[in-house]
């Protein structure tokens, strides 16, 4: 009797366990999929090349069934943007807190605010009911139900997600986590993933990995794209490690860590401990790919911590390198949760050397030139790891169509000569004539070798220069 209970109130709140899989962790609920529908339709959903899933079959259909809907009064009412993704973000999660009832009706089944002072899904209930009514959206849901559910099985394969639980529970202990743990997911969720404490229950709304999206089975993916892949659950069900942790040590954190001279604009930064946690977030990230995807951790880390250091969290490379050195020569069974103190008072003899380096000048930058073989020479604003080998994108514009090259440029091909103590390199590259040649540093997803500081800072992601060949040669 009891289990028939629970089975009826999950039905009752529009939310399905996977079948055969009691015990996933995997929620689909059918009113966070009509939200990120709804979000989907919009102007802003449809053109922002991020914020909502493109690339699967299923985001397909959804725009083809429900384009004759386009002119629903509730598709410019919740047209977004990355300005007011508080907005984007509340609308799309606070749906989890409501489901229809018989008479298809919204009705709200437990308190969740995800951003404070933000409540758009509720003040929106009537024009959501109605949009779901006109579309038949329930019927829609139904006959997708099995392809949500097939994905979300392959997703918690691809996961390792018994690997990561006891990763982290035996580095950050299982006191850190309580309760029941839960994963919402939506095929058409492209950014901003979060993790709340809904109804008290530690709660994620993930992103899918693209693999997935595009049709592979987990058997066909790579182990980078699997590595990969893993970023979203593993950066999101940390901070249910990490986030009492830090707080436990929160006034040796905020006597040795300065987010205003760790933060470049990324959000947090009103906040030392929020701006601590992601920082480690994604240091135990790199630990967990290092052990659990060798072959490739450090095509993933470097990846990752590109991306990460466009988001704001210039210091990413080198918080990464201190936590990971560290824990390479822990004592024996030491754990990083036993390191913790140790880790915040090294980060703290940091704070003279935390300094941004920049390309300070470069010869040939925003010059057109007439040969098609170019020298360049480049001052940084201190002293760069003197490396003989790196790589430059290169990014014209021909015919209307841009089009990207990776270069390797080295001491043997390019003449690369570095001076002034590492604060000046030169080097020889070839050019394409009759266009504007961006040359691009540190350009996430393609950079493997970052140029960096001696200090361990990267040179910021996409640093550029940009130089013009008019040559008939």
């Amino acid at each position: 009797m009891k289990k028939l209970s629970v089975l009826f109130f999950m039905l009752f709140l529009n939310v399905f366990c996977l079948k055969g899989q009691a015990d996933s962790p995997i929620r689909l609920s059918e009113t966070y999929e009509l939200a990120n529908i709804i979000l989907a339709l919009t102007e802003y959903g449809k053109t922002d090349q991020w914020e909502v899933s493109q690339q699967s079959a299923y985001y397909t259909e959804v725009r083809a069934y429900f384009a004759q809907f386009s002119n629903h009064p509730l598709l410019t009412k919740v047209n977004y943007s990355r300005q007011k993704w508080e907005s984007y973000l509340s609308f799309r999660t606070d749906s989890y807190a409501f489901s229809f009832n018989d008479a298809n009706h919204l009705i709200r089944k437990f308190p969740m605010v995800t951003n404070e002072g933000f409540n758009p899904f509720e003040e929106n209930l009537s024009l959501i009911e109605d949009f779901a009514k006109i579309s038949e959206f329930r019927k829609f849901y139904q006959a997708h139900l099995s392809y949500y559910q097939n994905l979300a099985k392959a997703y918690l394969v691809s996961q390792h997600y018994p690997e990561m639980r006891q990763f982290l529970e035996k580095e950050l202990g299982k006191q850190v986590i309580t309760g029941s743990y839960t994963i919402v997911m939506s095929p058409l969720v492209g950014r901003m993933n979060c993790h709340r404490k809904v109804n008290g229950i530690d709660t994620d709304f993930i992103t899918l990995p693209g693999f997935l999206l595009t049709g592979k089975t987990v058997k066909e993916a790579s182990q980078e794209e699997i590595a990969s892949g893993t970023h979203m659950l593993f950066t999101e069900l940390d901070h249910a490690f990490v986030n009492p942790l830090t707080y436990k040590h929160r006034l040796l954190v905020r006597a040795n860590f300065d987010n205003k001279l760790w933060d470049a604009g990324s959000g947090y930064e009103t906040d030392s401990l929020a701006t601590f946690n992601e920082y480690m977030t994604w240091g135990l990230y790199d630990i967990f790919v290092e052990q659990y995807f060798p072959s490739v951790a450090n095509k993933v880390s470097t990846d990752w911590t590109l991306q990460n250091e466009t988001r704001g969290f210039y210091a990413s490379a080198l918080f990464t390198k201190e936590l990971t050195t560290l824990y390479h020569n822990r004592k024996s069974g030491q754990t990083i949760k036993d390191i913790y103190p140790t880790f915040i008072r090294q980060l703290g003899l940091l704070k003279t050397s935390l300094s941004k380096p920049l390309i300070q000048a470069c010869n040939l930058d925003n010059q057109t030139i007439s040969d098609t073989t170019a020298t360049f020479v480049i001052e940084f604003s201190e002293p760069m790891n003197q490396l003989l080998s790196f790589e430059v994108i290169r990014v014209v514009e021909e015919n209307g169509k841009t089009k990207s090259e990776k270069l390797i440029v080295t001491a043997e091909g390019n003449n690369v000569v570095w001076s002034d103590k590492g604060k000046v390199v030169s080097f020889q590259l070839r050019l394409i004539k009759n266009v504007a040649n961006h040359l691009i540093f540190n350009y996430p997803w393609k950079t493997l070798t970052p140029l960096s500081s001696v200090q361990g800072i990267d040179l910021p992601p996409y640093s550029k220069i940009k130089t013009t060949v008019k040559s008939d040669r």
